[in-house]
């Protein structure tokens, strides 16, 4: 869904902070009508929550500057080796248990077929990586940081949720200016390419990022961080059969197969 978006609205920092401030209102309102149960604002949670929304942040940017410079496909395997990353530090810091040969054995499969992908793949290059190993980097390092927060309230998902989208928000704002990406959406809305598919693929986005951060601080409070990043990466055949539907830019049928592993 990002990747349509981002196709119509090349501006990624302006459609993450729609995502992320939409999150954050939405929430907000839900919590004072009593609809759920959202922890109210506090200077202490805030301050709690700010290394997390940095995380955050840099794992969303680099999610849309990736998709923007390289396929898909390569997006997912950097996301897959993410997880080798993850279990060091689940182990190391969050003193959970270290994976059994079993468990590395299977890691290591994957990452034969991660292997597999760069030989295959003719469109892998090493020029428009750059983002996509960033990705891989923020990819390994948020759910670390995140089960780290957890561990240290006792607030409510939609509270965490709340808190988590309104201080990358917040954090995130700056680069709008920054990266001058006001100045490119008046160009864009010049052009007449801010449209009513745009908008609806933005909305969406939005409704679905919410979801996805509600479900990730969920099933983060009962899972570790290494489960929780091979949850994210299991997504992957299902990714990869809607992009290959959708979109010209895509791997070929051999580097398919190795990710399949």
């Amino acid at each position: 869904l990002n990747k349509a978006v981002l196709k119509y609205l090349p501006v990624p920092c302006i459609v993450l902070l729609f995502q992320v401030g939409s999150s954050a209102a939405i929430l907000w309102v839900l919590g004072k009508t009593g609809t759920l149960k959202v922890d109210p604002f506090t200077i202490a949670n805030a301050k709690l929550f700010f290394w997390n929304a940095i995380a955050f942040m840099l794992l969303l940017y680099t999610n849309a500057k990736a998709l923007e410079s390289a396929n898909v496909e390569s997006v997912v395997v950097f996301r897959t080796m993410s997880i080798f990353v993850t279990a060091y530090g689940d182990f190391k810091l969050l003193k959970a248990q270290a994976l059994s040969t079993a468990s590395i054995g299977s890691l290591c499969l994957v990452l034969s077929g991660a292997v597999g992908y760069v030989i295959s793949d003719k469109g892998f290059k090493v020029s428009n990586m750059f983002w996509v190993a960033c990705y891989g980097c923020a990819n390994a390092a948020y759910p670390i940081v995140t089960k780290l927060v957890i561990k240290s309230n006792d607030m409510t998902s939609w509270g965490r949720t709340y808190y988590n989208n309104l201080m990358t928000f917040l954090v995130f704002l700056p680069g709008l200016f920054i990266l001058d990406e006001h100045s490119k959406a008046a160009t864009l809305g010049a052009e007449g390419k801010v449209n009513t598919i745009s908008i609806a693929l933005l909305v969406m986005s939005c409704i679905w990022g919410t979801a996805i951060s509600f479900l990730g601080f969920l099933c983060l409070e009962n899972i570790t961080a290494t489960t929780f990043n091979v949850m994210g990466n299991a997504n992957k055949m299902l990714t990869l059969v809607v992009n290959g539907l959708l979109w010209d830019q895509h791997a070929t049928v051999q580097a398919n197969m190795c990710l399949a592993v």
